[in-house]
């Protein structure tokens, strides 16, 4: 472990700013982040009205683990050691009604299923899905390069698990995988899913939504409901929790706080490991080619990066197109004259925040994942008045105006919503189904480390704030710390061989 050892983050977003802070806190002195943008935050972006910051990604923290508040999670560890503004927002879930008029409703895609079944079995399926996730997180705490194992038979598809287990069941475990892989037909039944909203929070509103809809047989629904799901509808813990001042401020808060500087308009061309010295980091600065030698170096890229960093060989191979396929979403900030259906407020908040759910999960099918493309699935009111934030699946295959007059069909919400701004960014990345089903994690887990080299991203950890740093905080330790590989430093290079670009922090 040798702490003067030069060390190479390349990016300056979530990954890359938690990586590098982790480092920092294990002692290392001797860190360079480079980041192809103009600023931190990588793949945040941010809006301005009326003085008020509107976070277009990465803005949410979504808390993960069982238990009754957010003590001892990553983010609230790193909160405690970096404090910001934060605030809680809602969520619900909304859909129209017969009427044609937006309203609460369970989440759509439950509906048809909840009608075939009785209040009772509702209850037993959502118990039997509660205790699978809790047995996974009990027995594989992840969020490692593991993921965690629903009952599954290796592979075993959605389709031969759904058909195995009953309805509700199926239905929810699916749910859970969106971020995984986009719910692609045919997709293994075991990923890379972390322990978040979507897993404990996602449930147990399930069960308050189940309690609500059979008020007279609620405590004898309540009964067949595991003593932990009961503690869960009860807990003080937010679903969701968003930085009043906008995600990069917090990710600059670390920066200071650590000291860490970030070489802004540094992008990365080539990595080359070069034995019996280290990793040698090409890239440019200030329009010029520039380069210079580390122990190791940790990629936060995305795939569509890293395979223009790594233009051949099997790095290339791994996160190739046809293995880690873009996926894109535009965001949109809008202005509304009307809001038809009123945000339920809560009892300490005078203004309403958080989101309205349209379209869960995309409305994604296993028949046709096309159907959602350049439909809004969320509405995020994240600071009082008129302004809200918008996001649909999109691609790049049509223009903006068409893009956002498809979208805007999806707006019922509001009466002609006018668009302030908007933009489109490439979503988090995930392992095709095919690649996941040919052991592409492990792959990568075989790899992390050699040469020097690491992979740190929302494709191995998933995309919100909580997942990536209980990702980092749970793998930098074991590659860096003392019981983690001990690379003896290459020579020091010199002052103008190093980040040389437009700084920032430290």
């Amino acid at each position: 472990m040798n702490l003067t050892a030069p060390i190479c983050v390349v990016g300056a977003g979530q990954s890359g700013i938690l990586t590098a802070a982790k480092l920092r806190d294990l002692g290392y002195r001797n860190i360079d982040i480079l980041e192809a943008g103009a600023q931190l935050g990588g793949y945040c972006q941010t809006a301005e009205a009326e003085g008020e910051i509107y976070d277009f990604q990465a803005h949410l923290i979504i808390q993960q683990d069982f238990g009754e508040d957010a003590s001892g999670t990553a983010i609230d560890e790193l909160i405690g050691k970096h404090p910001v503004e934060t605030q809680v927002e809602a969520l619900h879930f909304v859909a129209e009604t017969d009427s044609g008029k937006p309203g609460l409703t369970v989440p759509p895609h439950f509906l048809p299923l909840f009608r075939t079944l009785t209040p009772e079995q509702a209850a037993d399926q959502l118990a039997e899905a509660w205790n699978l996730i809790e047995r996974a997180a009990r027995d594989r705490r992840g969020p490692g390069l593991s993921g965690l194992a629903f009952d599954r038979i290796p592979g075993e598809t959605w389709e031969t698990y759904r058909a195995r287990h009953t309805p509700l069941v199926g239905e929810i475990l699916q749910g859970l995988t969106l971020y995984a892989n986009m719910r692609r037909p045919r997709q293994p039944a075991e990923t890379i899913i972390n322990i978040n909203a979507h897993i404990s929070g996602h449930v147990s509103q399930l069960a308050k939504m189940i309690l609500s809809l059979y008020p007279a047989r609620k405590q004898a629904l309540l009964e067949r409901m595991p003593q932990s799901l009961r503690a869960q509808m009860n807990s003080r813990r937010p679903v969701t929790v968003a930085f009043r001042h906008g995600f990069i401020s917090f990710i600059r808060q670390i920066a200071k706080d650590c000291r860490l500087e970030v070489s802004v308009d540094s992008r990365v061309t080539s990595i080359e490991p070069v034995p019996g010295e280290g990793v040698r980091v090409g890239y440019t600065a200030g329009g010029e080619q520039r380069s210079a030698m580390y122990s190791r170096v940790v990629l936060t890229a995305r795939p569509a990066q890293i395979r223009d960093i790594f233009p051949a060989g099997d790095i290339h191979e791994l996160f190739a197109e046809r293995n880690c396929p873009r996926t894109w979403t535009r965001s949109y900030l809008i202005k509304v004259r009307e809001e038809i259906i009123t945000f339920p407020r809560r009892s300490n908040s005078s203004e309403p925040l958080g989101f309205w759910l349209l379209e869960p999960y995309g409305s994604y099918t296993d028949s046709d994942p096309e159907q959602a493309l350049h439909r809004i699935t969320a509405a995020n009111k994240q600071h009082p008045g008129p302004y809200w934030i918008c996001f649909s699946n999109s691609d790049t295959s049509i223009t903006d105006a068409r893009a956002w007059a498809l979208a805007k069909e999806g707006l019922f919400l509001f009466e002609d919503p006018e668009l302030v701004s908007e933009t489109i960014a490439e979503w988090p990345a995930y392992p095709s189904a095919a690649a996941v089903r040919e052991g592409w994690f492990e792959r990568v887990s075989d790899i992390q480390g050699r040469d020097g080299i690491y992979f740190v991203a929302e494709i191995l950890s998933g995309p919100t704030a909580e997942c990536i740093s209980s990702f980092v905080r749970e793998v930098i330790p074991s590659w860096f710390g003392p019981d983690g590989d001990t690379p003896s430093a290459p020579p020091s290079p010199a002052a103008d061989q190093r980040a040389q670009g437009a700084t920032i922090g430290g």
